[in-house]
């Protein structure tokens, strides 16, 4: 290894000289900054969860709850026997996903149904609102409140609602069963250690899990890139059994009420999926290349970027879950074309920076940077929505600067996780040599 030359120890002392300067403004200023943040969090969450929450229950515009109303038709269709891929057009939901939306849409009548989602929508984001207070490493009173407000503020959740997307509901159940299954896994213990752990409770546990992770799958394009976590990061074969399985029954389930069989009722899915890909939302690489002109490379690239993501999970599988689950997020954001609603996915990036800019054992540039890309994508998710609506044209400078901006930040994001965590493997390799 070279040594230090003098320039890298001005850079590196310069870094160290900037983090001081911040930890120094927010210590005196740290407290009247967040209860601004939370005052703006409240005046957001009740104005957008206030309009949001009317439309979804009882609106007849063209966009209020327009697709859970397309869950509750494909869903009643299914489970009726009658065909759904290729007669439906936006029926691009696997078999499994239909098995598991049946208990939120498929017994009650639509009044009824809207009413269901819109009472369970509220409490998986106030779960995820709990997630994100627990795990950010809040501390401060003021700081507990701001990351317990932090889902009902940002557009996504809003947006989610007034639409009837699955996030709301996704998100939550994903994070909070990969790191139930990430925190069973086993370490190396004394035999009166293991002794306080027996197999039944961690068993439970990893049920517990796989039940969670598996509805998150009930929306594939949101939480499929997850699923390397599930593969490689528990340490052990269980969870990937337990979900594989699991999911394999929710698909053999759904197809006892259709007339064909498990794999050609996948295949006409995919068929019918295929038909959906396209340019919808921003900060994606379908609209990247569809702004190439590379509008074929679509489905090859999104592949190419999945399979990346599980070669990469493979690797770095023994760093923080919460850096895993963050190039997870932030991958499943890239991959396939996602529009406002599921911007929801920036919220684990958001919560892993938190608590990176709260750890004390990083070094303060690392700190500092975290805390930068924190606050820039509080800010741009707490911005209005409204530049992010339409899903095919730019049609002003504002809108493109918005748009444009949230693809740097985001990738930015990425390559800070990226080069984390291989920084995290280089250290635990130079220990394991020296010992």
């Amino acid at each position: 290894m070279e040594p230090p030359t003098p320039t890298s120890w001005k850079q590196s002392e310069s870094a160290d000289a900037q983090a001081i300067w911040i930890k120094t403004i927010w210590s005196q200023h740290g407290q009247r900054l967040l209860q601004v943040g939370i005052g703006l969090m409240v005046a957001a969450a009740l104005w957008r969860f206030g309009l949001e929450i009317p439309r979804l229950l009882w609106g007849e515009q063209v966009f209020d709850a327009v697709d859970l109303l397309n869950r509750y038709k494909e869903v009643n269709r299914w489970f009726s026997g009658m065909p759904v891929y290729g007669a439906m057009n936006n029926a691009d939901y696997p078999p499994a996903s239909y098995t598991m939306l049946w208990p939120l849409v498929g017994w009650l009548n639509l009044s009824a149904v809207r009413w269901l989602w819109a009472i369970t929508t509220l409490m998986m984001v106030t779960w995820l609102g709990w997630l994100g207070m627990r795990e950010s490493l809040a501390t401060t009173r003021w700081e507990k409140v701001f990351m317990l407000l932090m889902p009902f503020a940002l557009y996504p959740a809003s947006a989610t609602i007034n639409m009837g997307q699955a996030a709301n509901h996704v998100m939550p159940a994903l994070v909070a069963g990969l790191l139930l299954m990430q925190r069973s896994r086993p370490v190396q213990q004394t035999a009166q250690e293991a002794a306080c752990l027996p197999a039944r409770p961690r068993l439970i546990r990893d049920i517990i899990a796989a039940i969670m992770v598996i509805f998150s799958f009930v929306k594939p394009t949101l939480s499929a890139p997850f699923f390397w976590l599930v593969c490689f990061a528990p340490g052990r074969w269980r969870p990937f059994f337990l979900v594989s399985f699991g999911y394999l029954a929710m698909a053999l389930i759904a197809t006892q009420f259709q007339s064909g069989h498990l794999l050609s009722l996948h295949v006409d899915w995919l068929n019918q999926a295929s038909t959906q890909l396209g340019t919808r939302g921003h900060a994606n690489i379908h609209t990247w290349l569809e702004a190439m002109g590379l509008s074929d490379w679509m489905l090859p690239a999104s592949l190419i970027l999945f399979a990346a993501a599980g070669i990469w999970t493979y690797c770095y599988r023994r760093v923080d879950p919460w850096i895993l689950m963050s190039v997870a997020a932030l991958v499943a954001r890239f991959w396939t074309d996602h529009r406002m609603f599921d911007d929801l996915l920036i919220w684990v990036p958001m919560i892993a920076l938190f608590r990176l800019a709260k750890s004390m054992p990083w070094k303060r540039s690392t700190k500092l940077i975290a805390a930068l890309l924190f606050t820039l994508n509080w800010f741009a998710l707490m911005g209005p929505a409204r530049f992010l609506s339409d899903p095919l044209s730019l049609s002003s400078p504002l809108e493109i600067a918005i748009k444009t901006g949230h693809s740097l930040l985001w990738l930015s994001s990425l390559i800070f996780f990226l080069v984390l965590a291989r920084q995290l493997v280089a250290q635990r390799h130079t220990v394991e040599a020296v010992s």
